[in-house]
């Protein structure tokens, strides 16, 4: 455990200086909004502030392929191989402050886009909607976005590994291995998706409007959601192997 935070506690240091500059980037766009606000249409300050939400996943994407770049380029990547550390504690250390910087952002983000539109669009809102529905809507919506925001990371933190193989073209090889196993893992996780339709469906709330306001509860297939997982973790546990037995330096 110790190994781990020590490796964990790296690679927040590693992008720290990124987090604050994205915080304070987040922050100007949000607080230009909140002058606006009193302006422009508080619908289009309200879809305005999520556009930062829209470049997270690409933010995410680069930083997986950087997290293993910059190994190499500082030449870190020789005291890292010859730590007494598996290769799946190096990069769940790595997943993990990825995943640290996401959700800080995120939140922040959020917490940002509600005190910029909470008493413009927000308080204008229908009455058959609530404010608990709309914080539920967020937090699962939220929660869905999380998750599946990693898998950028992950995809392209194999890719840099596959490429590391080559002394050549290493960033072609890169994008070429992040489509090539993009493709693969859809195409696997649709054909094991069956072998989980014994999981109970998600249910979501979605509010239909045909004269009046009802509630309808959807059921959302959770087999396929979860073979992607498994394939995402497997994808993970792979270019664990890669790093820990077959990368040289």
């Amino acid at each position: 455990m110790k190994s781990f935070l020590s490796l964990y506690k790296k690679e927040i240091r590693s992008m720290f200086f990124f987090m604050i500059v994205s915080i304070l980037i987040v922050l100007s766009w949000e607080l230009f909004l909140f002058y606006k606000s009193s302006v422009w249409p508080s619908g289009l300050v309200l879809g305005l502030s999520f556009l930062p939400v829209s470049f997270f996943p690409l933010i995410m994407l680069w930083q997986g392929y950087q997290s293993y770049r910059y190994e190499w380029k500082d030449d870190t990547i020789y005291m890292l191989l010859t730590l007494p550390s598996p290769g799946w504690k190096i990069s769940l250390a790595k997943l993990a402050a990825g995943f640290s910087y996401y959700l800080s952002v995120i939140l922040f983000t959020v917490f940002m886009i509600f005190l910029v539109n909470d008493k413009t669009f927000i308080s204008d809102l229908p009455s058959y909607i609530s404010r608990s529905y709309i914080y539920k809507s967020v937090f699962f919506g939220g929660l869905f976005y999380l998750v599946f925001g990693m898998i950028p990371y992950v995809l392209s933190q194999f890719s840099c590994l596959v490429s590391r193989f080559y002394s050549k073209f290493k960033g072609l090889i890169s994008i070429v291995v992040f489509i090539l196993t993009n493709y693969v893992i859809y195409r696997v996780a649709s054909l094991v998706a069956p072998i989980f339709n014994w999981v109970p469906n998600i249910p979501v709330t979605n509010i239909a409007v045909n004269g009046e306001a009802t509630f309808q509860t959807i059921h959302i297939n959770s087999a396929p959601i979860i073979s992607l997982v498994l394939m995402i973790i497997f994808i993970f546990y792979l270019g664990s192997l890669l790093l820990e037995k077959h990368l040289e330096v």
